[in-house]
């Protein structure tokens, strides 16, 4: 590695060590609270309405928060973020050492953490171009995509686990633990803010901001049509998402350890997506990657619905699969966005996609949660495969779309951002 690569390096790998520990710490907790829920009351409803609490405030957050995190310092937003979903965590360890909480609660909770997921992970991604070059976005892309495999696989194994020799508000604990990791890690680095743009000052309004954000998204216009096809995506596929533990609890009469092994698969699928990724992406364009992942999943999830109850076996196969199809359409996404957007209005472009994909979410979880209750869950893995499979269309048939691979590798020749040869600690 030549020497100036390392800073960036250096800074990346610190950031990634301490982001590790958190996701692992969350993911345990997430599995254990939402293997609670669904042992607690068995309802497609209560998992609905979890799904919407963690979704819901950060499309409603996401059209709103984008101007602050351009403007406030990106580390800082993130160091803020995590320790506001260390304090969640430590209100929802209190409240089950101190008994059982009602499923409201443990609901609430959930919403609040999602306020600041609003802020930490736009203000992530729009950190990543101002301290790594462009012509390694899309490799740190598939890194982060590695790493949220690796934490998919072995979060639920460790929540499961944890769960049978602690408490809940031990398995909770490890979230505040991994938090606290996180912040101590991005104290050490630096994180250059970007220059604003000629066209705009520091009295600019917030209004006006927005507006900006929405107009360098809608400039790309590839972009928008790219962003409207994952809205699309998002809305069949979230509810899905929402009734993994209920497919293996009710349609293959599962426990904890398969609804476990059905998340590590996904994860393995993940793992192998991401480690792949690089490569696949300096021989297939990324757009086809896009279109590609879209139709994997679909096919696999329609699959799934069609498998009868004693088809366990082949649906943790097909989760594979599913996991597979995660970082081929999400790493050269990201990648897209973050090679062709203006830094200084990263922040907002990210917040808006974030928003449109979120948004739609929470509908297709109030559709879908009551009509699971009457039909079961099989069913809808069946139809939203088709209709997944469906959405991907566009991405082969839109030229702008197409279009988007040659303007990226204009980007990368010229790129907008200089990383600081001595950014460290």
């Amino acid at each position: 590695m030549n020497d100036r690569a390392r800073p960036w390096y250096r800074t990346f790998l610190i950031i990634f060590a301490g982001q590790a520990f958190s996701l692992l710490g969350s993911a345990a907790v997430n599995f254990a609270l939402v293997w609670w829920l669904t042992a607690t009351t068995g309802s497609a409803g209560i998992l609905a309405y979890a799904s919407i609490a963690a979704l819901l405030p950060q499309a409603l957050l996401g059209l709103v928060v984008g101007p602050f995190i351009d403007r406030w310092d990106r580390r800082l937003t993130m160091i803020a973020a995590d320790t506001f979903i260390a304090a969640t965590s430590l209100v929802l360890l209190a409240l089950f050492a101190l008994g059982s909480p009602s499923t409201g609660v443990v609901i609430g909770i959930v919403a609040l953490r999602s306020v600041g997921a609003a802020f930490h992970t736009p203000a992530s991604q729009a950190a990543v171009p101002m301290y790594v070059p462009a012509e390694h976005l899309m490799r740190v892309a598939g890194w982060n995509y590695f790493l949220v495999s690796g934490v998919s696989m072995a979060g639920p194994v460790l929540g499961a686990f944890l769960m049978g020799v602690l408490p809940m508000a031990g398995v909770i604990a490890l979230d505040v633990g991994g938090a606290a990791f996180a912040v101590a890690s991005l104290l050490l680095v630096r994180i250059p803010h970007p220059e604003r743009s000629a066209t705009e000052s520091p009295a600019t309004g917030l209004l006006a901001e927005f507006r900006q954000g929405w107009r360098e998204l809608v400039h790309h216009r590839g972009l928008l049509q790219l962003t409207l096809v994952l809205v699309a995506v998002t809305l069949v596929y979230m509810p899905l998402n929402a009734f993994f533990p209920l497919m293996t609890l009710q349609h293959f009469s599962g426990d904890a350890v398969r609804a476990s092994i059905a998340e590590l698969a996904f994860g393995a699928g993940m793992l192998a997506g991401s480690a792949g990724i690089g490569a696949l992406a300096a021989r297939i364009p990324g757009t086809r990657l896009v279109g590609i992942g879209i139709f994997l999943l679909g096919l696999m999830a329609g699959v799934s619905g069609l498998l009868p109850p004693s088809g366990f076996w082949v649906f943790a196969v097909l989760c594979v699969f599913m996991g597979i199809s995660a970082p081929l359409f999400g790493a050269p996404l990201t990648a897209l966005f973050q090679g062709l957007i203006d830094p200084s209005k990263l922040g907002r472009v990210m917040s808006l996609y974030m928003a449109m994909t979120t948004v739609v979410a929470p509908v297709g979880l109030l559709a879908a949660g009551p009509l699971a209750e009457n039909t079961g869950v099989a069913p809808w893995f069946a139809l939203s495969g088709a209709l997944m499979f469906l959405t991907g269309l566009p991405v082969w048939l839109l030229p702008a779309v197409r279009r988007l691979d040659r303007l990226v590798a204009t980007q990368q020749a010229t790129p907008q951002v200089a990383v600081a040869e001595g950014e460290g600690q």
